[in-house]
């Protein structure tokens, strides 16, 4: 519609005298305002995409920055609490079964009289005595952890707030705006949807912890929800840091909103290298390996 009424008015605007206006004049105005609607129209169906508009983008970014983490009192994460009971249990008692032949093999393989310490025995023991305790107070520990996470990242974005208060004068910040507000809004949709996950099924996690062939997989389960949980206060933190320096330079660079949108940038790309994680750590480990690699075979030559 809005491209009829501009097409509509260019045509009368042609029909007219040309004593009338400057044509030189009126079209580069023309093409301008008319490139200006469309970064505008761009801006406002990313808003749309997520759900909001213009006007209460920024109360919903800051309402994310700083609200508390309210992961277990979502139904679902509720409704699963007993599903989830149920099956750690169900392998604890496998582990203690499978786990106890191979303490009785392991300590019949010495030869005092089953008295020495086997790796596998300091395990089973170890997991046997602790898989109880993590059953009865996991709930206990996960609202500890997200009370912590919420402290911080709340004093942090609240001290962030303090340096720069901005608004958009012109079609591309409007749009940059747009960006930077949808991109974290999305990062925080992610965030949510990855700890929610792992705390509604926190304890089948625990349960693959107990067998030496899933426990990997279990660490690694739990080191990507615990990126990703804090990844709101290390983006907080990367907003605090960039503003207070900001607040600090000289005028222009102190009011520039080229400058806080690469600060935001900053921030997006943290909690963008939080989602990757695993890849960014499997990489990081190939890496590593083929480093060693070279180095024993240099050394060996």
């Amino acid at each position: 519609m809005k491209r009829i009424i501009l097409f509509l008015s260019l045509c009368l605007i042609l029909a007219q005298p040309a004593a009338a206006f400057n044509l030189e004049e009126l079209l580069p105005d023309l093409i301008s305002k008319g490139f200006d609607r469309i970064l505008e129209s761009q801006a406002d169906n990313m808003y749309d995409m997520i759900g909001v508009n213009s006007s209460n983008a920024q109360p919903a970014v800051s309402t994310l920055m700083a609200q508390k983490n309210d992961f277990l009192s979502n139904p679902m994460v509720q409704k699963q609490k007993n599903f989830t009971s149920f099956w750690f249990f169900v392998f604890y008692i496998i582990f203690l079964l499978a786990g106890g032949i191979g303490v009785m093999k392991e300590s019949a393989s010495f030869d005092t009289m089953g008295n020495a310490s086997g790796s596998w025995r300091n395990k089973y023991f170890e997991i046997a005595i602790i898989a109880p305790l993590v059953w009865a107070f996991y709930l206990y520990g996960l609202q500890w952890l997200f009370s912590l996470e919420s402290i911080l990242a709340k004093s942090a974005f609240l001290e962030s707030m303090n340096f720069v208060s901005y608004s958009p004068d012109n079609s591309m910040a409007y749009l940059l705006r747009a960006l930077s507000f949808v991109s974290l809004m999305i990062i925080f949709y992610f965030r949510y949807l990855v700890v929610g996950i792992i705390s509604a099924y926190f304890l089948l996690f625990a349960a693959a912890g107990f067998f030496p062939w899933t426990r990997s997989f279990a660490m690694t389960i739990f080191t990507y929800g615990a990126v990703m949980l804090f990844s709101r206060f290390l983006m907080c933190l990367i907003l605090l840091g960039g503003t207070g320096l900001m607040s600090g330079l000289p005028y222009p660079l102190n009011e520039s909103l080229l400058l806080y949108y690469v600060i935001s940038s900053g921030a997006i790309l943290a909690g963008v290298a939080c989602i990757l994680y695993p890849l960014l750590a499997s990489f990081g480990n190939q890496i590593k390996y083929l480093m060693v690699g070279k180095f024993l075979f240099a050394k060996g030559k």
